[in-house]
């Protein structure tokens, strides 16, 4: 076979790279963002792209070039299950309700006056989310009904910018002092505030919507699972000090004894369900019941060299002492779907 892959630095495309030139895979390196790239890929059984949620030209097209050419009968990564709703939370709102999953329980609204009478009948706190946003970016906290409100007035006025700069720089200033960020870093986070990024500059803001979560009173942090093929890494993401998110926080463990056994039963039940080339399931077990709700999903995630060299986990709760290779292991469910084609 031979696989077309759109090239990145410092993406999953430099390992799928490796692998081919390792294991003798004859390859094609192309590029997407070229009008003539169906044609490149014409010669291939194959086209694999990690796009990025905040790349403006990935969230563009990248879905509809990979489901087109899944249609026309090419292998993809990530294919129409594992992608259609990568980064796109109102989407995966639908897709856990339609399949029944066990998801923290989610409203949106799409006119000023619905979200109203909804604030006016519900509980708080809710977790509110923009559409987008990775590391716990663009998810606040509505503690009262002023609070949401204030949320939808923006939401149906000017709107939400995808960047919000003083945000951005206290996180990345809690990232410094934390020694996960250089001070190099920090000031050009502070940087921002003048000069917004290419992605904030070419995407707009975030407006017409409202998309508030039910809060699952938790012990302070949730697990992340990445699975690809029948094997899994688990992480466990401490929420941010006096704050409720984990996502992005960098303050994980990989202790075994952490994870509750039945965590990663539900996983691959999600994945097996959705139909996943590969995902990142976040999920929360909930404080009292210790019932777990799945809050999101994603294709890819930041390769973690600790992480990876810690084993990976089996759906029967059994740590296996081996590195996890699961970007490796996407090209090998290429590979495999290929042959037995």
């Amino acid at each position: 076979m031979k696989i077309a892959i759109h090239d990145r630095k410092g993406s999953f495309s430099d390992h799928w790279i490796e692998y081919c030139k390792k294991n003798n895979i004859e390859y094609k390196i192309v590029n997407a963002y070229d009008s003539d790239i169906v044609e490149q890929v014409k010669d291939c059984d194959a086209f694999m792209w990690h796009h990025h949620q905040t790349n403006y030209k990935d969230v563009l097209f990248a879905k509809q070039l990979l489901f087109s050419l899944q249609q026309a009968g090419k292998i993809v990564f990530p294919d129409l299950n594992t992608g259609w709703h990568f980064d796109d939370k109102l989407g995966q709102k639908y897709l856990f309700e339609a399949h029944g999953i066990k998801a923290a329980r989610s409203w949106a609204f799409y006119d000023k006056e619905s979200a109203y009478r909804w604030i006016e009948e519900t509980s708080f706190p809710k977790v509110f989310k923009l559409r987008g946003g990775a590391g716990s970016a663009n998810v606040m906290l509505a503690k009262s009904a002023s609070d949401a409100k204030k949320f939808v007035r923006k939401a149906f006025g000017k709107g939400f910018p995808q960047y919000r700069g003083r945000d951005y720089v206290k996180e990345s200033y809690r990232q410094y002092k934390a020694n996960h960020k250089t001070l190099l870093a920090f000031l050009r986070s502070c940087g921002r505030l003048i000069v917004p990024n290419q992605f904030t500059r070419m995407h707009g803001p975030e407006k017409g919507y409202v998309y508030f979560q039910e809060f699952i009173p938790n012990e302070g942090f949730d697990i992340r699972l990445e699975i690809v093929q029948d094997k899994c890494i688990g992480t466990i993401r401490y929420a941010r000090e006096n704050d409720f998110r984990a996502s992005g926080g960098h303050n994980n463990r990989y202790d075994d004894f952490l994870f509750p056994k039945e965590v990663f039963k539900f996983g691959f039940d999600v994945a097996r369900l959705l139909k996943l080339q590969a995902c990142a399931l976040d999920i929360v077990q909930h404080r009292d019941t210790k019932e777990f709700y799945l809050i999101e999903n994603s294709y890819c995630y930041a390769p973690d060299k600790d992480e990876f060299e810690h084993g990976y986990w089996t759906e029967d709760g059994f740590l296996h002492q081996k590195p996890f290779n699961g970007i490796d292991w996407m090209i090998e469910s290429v590979i495999n779907e290929f042959e037995n084609k």
